[in-house]
């Protein structure tokens, strides 16, 4: 069920259902691109252009962030309930199991060439008949992008997983996915780096009650001044919103009182 949330298109879906979705196109060879999206990522499609192209022409938007189902329920209260997160490193794991049953071909590029062989190793451990054709790391010009592209394209694979931050990677992935045409294409952010043992995720009774948000701050510092700025103007954006809504409501109101 697709809806609107801050004017950024948006998939309700749980879990299973996103799973089901996206290992459905895996099973068939078909593409789709996958975007996770986030509060942050939100405030920065309102100011990119390329990016809001990229999320407006993705096959599945799923709420990864906490924030995004806040403002779902503030804008729509009573509708949408059932809402719930769709954690993309979480949506990826599910799909990669289905990967290793099938023996599928999966690519990767981003992160760094220390976490690629870190990742090379875990993977081997977790899903030993994937099939990994290509690892290429995401320190590299954007002038490379296109022999980049056209290198992993030519392995065929049928899972891309790339990690270049947003909203780079989900730039890149609508820029070269008509070279991917039974690929499924996601961004994957930071989840490599968690994948390959270099940085952890927080624990599960943070992630229950919805903070894992504050352990990213805790943990990575570097990240914590984008996501500090960034968040009070989604939640004035959210309440901007709350409140244009409310307002025509208001007025028919005053209007049927002096009548």
């Amino acid at each position: 069920m697709r809806k609107r949330i801050l004017e950024q298109p948006i998939d309700i879906v749980s879990m299973k259902e996103a799973a089901y979705i996206v290992k459905a196109a895996l099973y068939n060879s078909r593409q789709m691109k996958v975007i996770t999206l986030n509060p942050e990522m939100i405030v920065s499609a309102c100011q990119n252009f390329e990016f809001q192209s990229a999320i407006n022409n993705a096959d599945l938007i799923v709420p990864d962030g906490t924030g995004v189902i806040w403002a779902f329920k503030l804008l729509n209260p009573g509708v949408l309930e059932s809402a719930n997160r769709v954690p993309g490193i979480e949506l990826c794991e599910n799909v990669l199991e289905t990967a290793n049953e099938l023996g599928k071909k999966i690519a990767i590029f981003g992160s760094t060439q220390n976490v690629l062989e870190k990742l090379s190793f875990s993977f081997k451990e977790k899903y030993p008949d994937i099939n990994i054709v290509k690892m290429i790391d995401g320190y590299h010009g954007q002038e490379e992008d296109n022999n980049i592209a056209s290198e992993i394209a030519s392995e065929n694979p049928d899972f891309v997983l790339v990690a270049l931050g947003s909203p780079r990677q989900e730039i890149w992935i609508n820029k070269y996915y008509r070279l991917f045409p039974h690929s499924i294409m996601i961004g994957v952010g930071g989840s490599l780096d968690i994948w390959s043992g270099k940085t952890k995720r927080a624990p599960q009774w943070m992630r229950n009650i919805h903070l894992e948000w504050l352990f990213r701050v805790i943990t990575q510092p570097q990240r914590s001044t984008r996501i500090l700025k960034t968040l009070p103007k989604f939640i004035y954006m959210v309440f901007k919103a709350r409140f244009a809504k409310d307002k025509p409501l208001n007025s028919n109101l005053e209007q049927s009182t002096k009548v």
